[in-house]
């Protein structure tokens, strides 16, 4: 938008600010569309900055706000219409610079104080030498305008780099698990006769209720260990924390006792079948994270700044997801349903309690990036650690690639009589071999691994008429899948790799069998 195009529009005119608008938005599509060349040919990830919103309306305080007259409702539409313009490429998101902006201090760094609305930029001194020879020489700009572009920008470039990290899952976080006392309270409620709920909870404790909610949403799952007394925090629970703010049944497990709290830690752990390098600990006594930390010297911990606890988990990239699959949405309440059917487990032979699940496989074939279950299988590939037999993570470019070479991923999704798992294992395919294969730990115990190897293998082989490969690489976390392929009648060739001969006949998926 150049500045003849606005500077001499009367603002009575309201046909004409909507009919620049739209200009404006036609021009934005095809500068987009000429800029994302490079993505269009490859795929490659990308990020797309916004526009800087200016910092107050130019027409006047009480002026409406919500106007296409008012520039800065004007800019905030037309970065809307680019987010939508951009939902229509694939792995590609909004670098949100006028956000950063916004939360750095927009006064800070933007230069619509000074320049004009079109220019859109940040702020700096070329000005002032072009102004020296006035009768009075003014000072630099820095003088009159507290400059920290140097810091907004170097925000948006580690905001770029988070990004990047959300997008490869990079190093992340699966499962918060917090402590009660001067934690998700104040005080020691459990020893208080009449508790004030304003004192308990108001302010940061509710912040951080909130922020962990929030993560639950996200499909992190919580976890809750507290050296109390289970029936007394049972009661006191719907008079602190009722009305529907945080229920004991958002924690996917709970450990409330007075053993050590590293060994509840550990059961948790063991539990939602995670290892410590995916788990955060908070909790605000030093003596207790050091204990955590000693028995896994792998687990993020968080303490003293509680003023800062909120921030760091609704912010951290290690805390964030991409997208939000239909899976992660509903994580808590599967790993709750998987200590119904653990518990089940330990009254029944495994051949019983195995027929008892009733388990049901579907299997899914996914060969373009566009397909419906793309997303969960990228999401299940690049996130799980310990059932996976290489390690690899993938870029969205790199399946596009496989894609086109003829590869495929066969995805498998899985529901019993207690819960609908989702789709919970992706093997990843070319020509006759099984590069990687991947598998949610929460269905590790099913036998679901040999179904849908079974599966994969007699439609690589032609129904079993000619031999599959499979290729594994051990790493620091995949103890769990190292003996896949010996279980699934594989014979080991070369180290990392593995041959089945044909066979005369290609197994059904049923877990059962």
């Amino acid at each position: 938008m150049r500045e003849h195009t606005y500077f001499r529009m009367q603002y009575d005119d309201e046909a004409t600010y909507r009919d620049l608008f739209e200009r404006c938005r036609e021009g934005m599509r095809d500068l987009l569309d000429a800029a994302m060349r490079y993505h269009k040919a490859a795929g490659i990830l990308t990020f797309v900055t916004n526009f800087l919103v200016p910092q107050r309306n130019p027409m006047g305080l009480l002026l409406p706000k919500y106007d296409l007259r008012n520039p800065v409702y004007f800019m905030s539409e037309l970065n809307r219409a680019l987010s939508e313009e951009l939902a229509n490429y694939r792995n590609s998101y909004i670098l949100d610079v006028d956000e950063i902006s916004a939360t750095f201090g927009r006064r800070h760094a933007q230069d619509d104080g000074l320049w004009t609305i079109a220019h859109g930029s940040t702020i700096a001194d070329f000005d002032s030498p072009n102004d020296q020879d006035r009768i009075e020489p003014p000072d630099a700009i820095e003088q009159y305008y507290d400059l920290r572009v140097g810091q907004f920008l170097a925000a948006v470039w580690r905001e770029a780099e988070a990004s990047f990290d959300v997008v490869r899952q990079t190093d992340n976080i699966k499962i918060v698990i917090v402590d009660l006392d001067y934690t998700l309270w104040r005080g020691v409620l459990a020893e208080m006769d009449e508790i004030n709920i304003i004192d308990a909870i108001e302010g940061w404790p509710l912040g951080l209720i909130e922020a962990l909610l929030f993560l639950k949403r996200r499909g992190v799952l919580l976890g809750l260990v507290s050296k109390n007394d289970p029936e007394r925090i049972a009661e006191i629970w719907p008079r602190v924390l009722g009305d529907g703010i945080l229920q004991l049944a958002d924690f996917a497990s709970t450990r409330i006792n007075w053993r050590p709290k590293n060994e509840n830690v550990g059961e948790i752990l063991r539990e939602v079948n995670l290892l410590p390098g995916n788990a955060l600990f908070l909790d605000d006594n030093p003596v207790e994270r050091e204990a955590v930390s000693q028995a896994f010297p792998e687990i993020r911990t968080l303490g003293r700044d509680h003023y800062y606890w909120r921030r760091i988990l609704l912010w951290a990239p290690e805390l964030q997801v991409p997208t939000i699959s239909q899976e992660s949405a509903r994580r808590t309440e599967m790993v709750q349903a998987q200590a119904e059917r653990e518990e089940a487990r330990g009254r029944l032979s495994r051949g019983e309690f195995i027929a008892s699940l009733n388990i049901q496989i579907e299997m899914m074939v996914i060969d373009d990036v566009s397909a419906t279950h793309f997303g969960r299988c990228f999401e299940l590939i690049n996130k799980t650690n310990q059932f996976n037999t290489s390690g690899k993570r993938w870029t969205d470019q790199e399946c596009v690639d496989l894609f086109k070479r003829g590869g495929r991923f066969y995805a498998f999704s899985v529901k019993d009589r207690f819960s609908s798992h989702g789709l919970v294992a992706v093997g990843v395919t070319l020509d006759n071999t099984i590069g990687q294969f991947v598998m949610s730990c929460r269905v590790v115990g099913l036998d679901v691994e040999i179904a849908a190897i079974a599966a994969i293998s007699g439609a690589l082989g032609n129904a079993g008429a000619s031999p599959v490969r499979a290729l594994t690489m051990d790493t620091s976390a995949n103890l769990l899948s190292r003996d896949l392929y010996s279980r699934c009648g594989f014979t080991q060739g070369a180290p990392g790799i593995w041959v089945k001969a044909p066979q005369s006949s290609t197994p059904t998926l049923n877990a059962a069998e």
